[in-house]
Protein backbone atom coordinates (compact mmCIF):
# COMPACT_ATOMS: atom_id res chain seq x y z
CA UNK A 1 0.00 0.00 0.00
CA UNK A 2 1.44 3.41 -0.95
CA UNK A 3 0.66 6.84 0.48
CA UNK A 4 -1.73 7.91 -2.29
CA UNK A 5 -3.83 4.79 -1.61
CA UNK A 6 -3.88 5.66 2.10
CA UNK A 7 -5.24 9.15 1.42
CA UNK A 8 -7.85 7.68 -0.93
CA UNK A 9 -8.95 5.01 1.56
CA UNK A 10 -9.41 7.59 4.31
CA UNK A 11 -11.11 10.01 1.92
CA UNK A 12 -8.82 12.98 2.60
CA UNK A 13 -6.76 15.08 0.22
CA UNK A 14 -3.04 14.59 -0.11
CA UNK A 15 -1.28 16.96 2.29
CA UNK A 16 -4.14 16.92 4.82
CA UNK A 17 -3.27 17.79 8.40
CA UNK A 18 -2.93 15.15 11.11
CA UNK A 19 -6.12 16.44 12.69
CA UNK A 20 -8.10 15.91 9.47
CA UNK A 21 -6.60 12.45 8.96
CA UNK A 22 -7.42 11.44 12.53
CA UNK A 23 -10.97 12.74 12.23
CA UNK A 24 -11.55 10.82 8.97
CA UNK A 25 -10.09 7.66 10.54
CA UNK A 26 -12.38 7.90 13.57
CA UNK A 27 -15.49 8.39 11.46
CA UNK A 28 -14.66 5.51 9.12
CA UNK A 29 -13.57 3.17 11.89
CA UNK A 30 -16.86 3.72 13.72
CA UNK A 31 -18.80 3.11 10.52
CA UNK A 32 -16.97 -0.08 9.45
CA UNK A 33 -16.03 -1.59 12.83
CA UNK A 34 -16.75 -5.36 12.84
CA UNK A 35 -18.55 -5.19 16.19
CA UNK A 36 -21.04 -2.65 14.83
CA UNK A 37 -21.76 -4.32 11.51
CA UNK A 38 -22.83 -7.80 10.43
CA UNK A 39 -21.31 -7.54 6.93
CA UNK A 40 -18.08 -9.55 6.47
CA UNK A 41 -16.74 -7.02 3.97
CA UNK A 42 -16.92 -4.27 6.55
CA UNK A 43 -14.30 -6.12 8.63
CA UNK A 44 -11.92 -6.15 5.68
CA UNK A 45 -12.64 -2.49 5.01
CA UNK A 46 -11.92 -1.71 8.68
CA UNK A 47 -8.52 -3.44 8.41
CA UNK A 48 -7.66 -1.36 5.33
CA UNK A 49 -8.69 1.86 7.09
CA UNK A 50 -6.60 1.03 10.15
CA UNK A 51 -3.56 0.07 8.06
CA UNK A 52 -3.83 3.29 6.01
CA UNK A 53 -4.08 5.42 9.15
CA UNK A 54 -1.09 3.73 10.77
CA UNK A 55 1.01 4.17 7.63
CA UNK A 56 0.16 7.89 7.42
CA UNK A 57 0.96 8.40 11.12
CA UNK A 58 4.26 6.58 10.73
CA UNK A 59 5.12 8.75 7.73
CA UNK A 60 4.29 11.95 9.65
CA UNK A 61 6.38 10.86 12.63
CA UNK A 62 9.38 10.07 10.42
CA UNK A 63 9.13 13.57 8.86
CA UNK A 64 9.20 15.21 12.28
CA UNK A 65 11.92 13.02 13.75
CA UNK A 66 15.22 14.78 14.37
CA UNK A 67 18.15 12.74 13.18
CA UNK A 68 21.05 11.93 15.49
CA UNK A 69 23.49 13.73 13.19
CA UNK A 70 21.46 16.96 13.55
CA UNK A 71 21.56 16.63 17.34
CA UNK A 72 25.32 16.04 17.29
CA UNK A 73 25.91 19.03 15.00
CA UNK A 74 23.80 21.32 17.22
CA UNK A 75 25.63 20.06 20.31
CA UNK A 76 29.04 20.78 18.74
CA UNK A 77 27.90 24.22 17.58
CA UNK A 78 26.68 25.08 21.09
CA UNK A 79 29.96 24.16 22.77
CA UNK A 80 32.06 26.06 20.21
CA UNK A 81 30.76 29.26 21.80
CA UNK A 82 32.07 28.15 25.20
CA UNK A 83 35.47 26.91 24.09
CA UNK A 84 37.82 27.13 27.07
CA UNK A 85 40.70 28.55 25.02
CA UNK A 86 38.58 31.55 23.99
CA UNK A 87 37.22 32.26 27.46
CA UNK A 88 38.76 35.10 29.47
CA UNK A 89 38.80 35.28 33.22
CA UNK A 90 37.61 38.90 33.53
CA UNK A 91 34.43 37.87 35.27
CA UNK A 92 36.09 35.85 38.07
CA UNK A 93 36.45 38.13 41.10
CA UNK A 94 37.08 35.47 43.73
CA UNK A 95 35.50 35.88 47.18
CA UNK A 96 35.40 39.70 46.88
CA UNK A 97 32.60 40.95 44.64
CA UNK A 98 33.68 44.61 44.77
CA UNK A 99 34.69 44.52 41.11
CA UNK A 100 31.25 43.36 40.03
CA UNK A 101 29.35 45.98 38.08
CA UNK A 102 25.69 46.10 39.00
CA UNK A 103 23.54 46.95 35.96
CA UNK A 104 20.82 48.41 38.22
CA UNK A 105 23.02 51.13 39.71
CA UNK A 106 23.22 49.78 43.26
CA UNK A 107 26.42 50.35 45.18
CA UNK A 108 28.64 47.28 45.32
CA UNK A 109 31.67 48.91 46.94
CA UNK A 110 31.17 47.14 50.25
CA UNK A 111 33.34 44.09 50.78
CA UNK A 112 31.62 40.77 50.97
CA UNK A 113 33.02 37.88 52.89
CA UNK A 114 31.85 34.36 53.11
CA UNK A 115 30.54 33.83 56.61
CA UNK A 116 30.46 30.28 57.73
CA UNK A 117 28.17 28.85 60.35
CA UNK A 118 29.67 28.09 63.69
CA UNK A 119 30.26 24.40 64.09
CA UNK A 120 27.94 22.71 66.53
CA UNK A 121 29.54 21.24 69.61
CA UNK A 122 29.18 17.56 70.32
CA UNK A 123 27.87 18.28 73.80
CA UNK A 124 24.92 20.32 72.61
CA UNK A 125 24.16 17.82 69.82
CA UNK A 126 24.12 14.91 72.27
CA UNK A 127 22.07 16.86 74.80
CA UNK A 128 19.40 17.70 72.23
CA UNK A 129 19.36 14.22 70.69
CA UNK A 130 19.27 12.15 73.87
CA UNK A 131 17.12 14.66 75.75
CA UNK A 132 14.53 14.47 72.96
CA UNK A 133 14.64 10.69 72.92
CA UNK A 134 14.26 10.64 76.70
CA UNK A 135 11.20 12.91 76.52
CA UNK A 136 9.62 10.70 73.85
CA UNK A 137 10.27 7.58 75.95
CA UNK A 138 8.79 9.29 79.01
CA UNK A 139 5.72 10.33 76.99
CA UNK A 140 5.18 6.74 75.76
CA UNK A 141 5.52 5.33 79.28
CA UNK A 142 3.12 7.88 80.78
CA UNK A 143 0.62 7.38 77.94
CA UNK A 144 0.60 3.61 78.52
CA UNK A 145 0.24 4.02 82.29
CA UNK A 146 -2.58 6.56 82.11
CA UNK A 147 -4.72 4.54 79.73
Amino acid sequence: MNLSDCYQILGVQRGASQKEIKSAYRQLSLKYHPDKSENHRDGERFKQITEAYQLLRKEEKSKNKVSESDVAANYAHFWKKYDASKMNDDFNFGPNFAGFKNPFGASTQENYSHFREKEASFKSTHLILYGGLGLIALWIILASILK
